[in-house]
């Protein structure tokens, strides 16, 4: 539409243009193909569930409409409709300012906002039609599997800046979710010595802490490791041993590793010796002026790092993006999968050369979980901006997708779209006993839906 609209300023042009079509003898033949056309257009739109809530369905809805009633015009009355291209081309600057103006203006609308439909109340936690629901969690922004798949660990997001004013940030728990029995309670844990983070990293059972990104991995050692992302009181990676203990599991606290300042983490991806991948975002001062800006533009603003105790952290060549976001490490592969929100793609990086090996263009990936062969994600069917709608609305039930991925190519091999159901602004997909788990970042409660959907 900014491209349409700056054609309009080029007068040269469009006035040969249309003084080639009016010494056309006729225009019938080319009005009859643009009927055709636009019956199609409109057709196929009209065949799209809910598509009047979306901005760009709508746009081109009209554009279509407004096609096929200029072609019918130009069938039913040409010799009218050469005069009104006359009067144009005469007039020019007096049609051509307003278009470009209406044009643009058209074009940041669809830039800016992607969903205008209602956003529904659902304050009751209950399945429908589309998810199951397991209620009374808070927030569960990330999902695993403890080994005997029994039970899913989710930490309590507590938010992160600039959506949310640093004393608005919360503390959470990490969660374990028994799915036999359909609830949830927090994690039971104790406090062991610092043997797996870096000397310099304290904490005590005393230390509230926000859990974000989490992930688990089996050691070379034997040992499950859970690395989890936290905010409070400051920006660490916090580990602990998961452990089997009379059909339950609990954590053992095995260290910390201290953030620099100037990184603000979201996502981190185990290596079975202990080091680990994490995602930086972006600067911890980023305003929400600038991150709303990034959104649109789609500027670099993070990269992903990786740590080990030999060397600590250090930046991993050719994940740099807009909003960094979910990272896994395909182990076997050599390949570091990476989403970022803000440039609206999922890069799979050869971490040996730096080298971005293939690409996935999807809206505002969250979360990567490599399972089962396949790389599963979560898309927002929305912008950014629109999660302006969400303002006292928990959950907030804004419509997403559930892609899974071929980790070779990152070609879409299924996808599940949701909209108007129980729960929105999801974060993660896990696929486990034959459903997918989908958690939250804004929500009180967790869906899944069975992979024979």
């Amino acid at each position: 539409m900014f491209l349409l609209g700056l054609t309009f300023l080029l007068r040269p042009v469009l006035t040969w243009t249309c003084h080639f079509w009016l010494g056309i003898n006729s225009w019938r033949r080319g009005g009859q193909i643009v009927v055709i056309l636009a019956l199609i257009g409109n057709l196929f739109i009209l065949s799209i569930k809910n598509w009047m809530e979306y901005t760009g369905f709508v746009a081109l809805f009209l554009f279509s409409f407004f096609a096929l009633v200029t072609s019918f015009l130009v069938l039913a009355a040409e010799p009218m409709m050469r005069r009104v291209v006359g009067f144009c081309v005469d007039h020019y600057w007096f049609f051509a300012i307003p278009n470009s103006i209406v044009l643009w203006t058209l074009g940041f609308w669809l830039l800016a906002w992607s969903y205008i439909g209602e956003v529904a109340e659902i304050e009751n936690c209950v399945p429908d039609d589309k998810l199951e629901v397991l209620c009374s969690i808070s927030d569960a922004e990330d999902l695993v599997a403890t080994p005997d798949n029994r039970f899913l660990i989710a930490p309590e997001f507590g938010g992160i800046a600039p959506y949310s004013l640093p004393e608005h940030h919360r503390t959470g728990r990490i969660m374990m979710i028994d799915l036999t029995a359909e609830k949830a309670e927090p994690a039971r844990m104790e406090f062991g010595e610092n043997v797996w983070g870096d000397r310099s990293c304290l904490r005590d059972a005393a230390m509230l802490f926000s859990p974000h990104g989490i992930d688990l991995k089996q050691r070379d050692d034997g040992l499950w490791h859970l690395a989890v992302i936290n905010h409070f009181p400051n920006e660490t990676i916090e580990m602990f041993e998961l452990v089997h203990e009379r059909d339950k599991w609990k954590l053992i606290w095995r260290g910390c590793v201290s953030v620099p300042r100037v990184n603000y983490l979201n996502d981190v991806s185990l290596s079975s010796d202990g080091s680990f991948f994490v995602s930086h975002m972006y600067k911890p001062d980023l305003t929400l002026n600038e991150a709303l800006a990034a959104s649109l533009v789609k500027n670099n603003t993070g990269y992903v790092m990786r740590w080990d105790s030999e060397i600590g952290f250090a930046q991993v060549p050719g994940t740099e993006g807009a909003h960094p976001n979910g990272v896994t490490y395909d182990d076997t592969r050599g390949i570091l999968f990476v989403a970022h929100t803000f440039g609206d793609r999922i890069d799979a990086v050869d971490v040996l050369t730096g080298n971005i090996v293939s690409s996935f263009d999807v809206n505002s990936p969250d979360n990567l979980v490599l399972k089962d062969d396949a790389l599963w994600i979560t898309s927002w069917d929305h912008s950014i901006p629109d999660m302006a709608l969400c303002n006292n609305k928990l959950p907030c039930a804004m419509p997403f997708s559930v892609y899974r991925l071929g980790p070779d190519s990152l070609r879409a091999e299924q996808r599940w779209k949701f909209s108007h159901t129980v729960i929105g602004l999801a974060t993660v997909a896990f696929p486990l006993n034959s459903r997918v788990w989908i958690g939250s970042a804004r929500s009180n409660r967790i869906a899944n839906f069975s992979l024979s959907r």
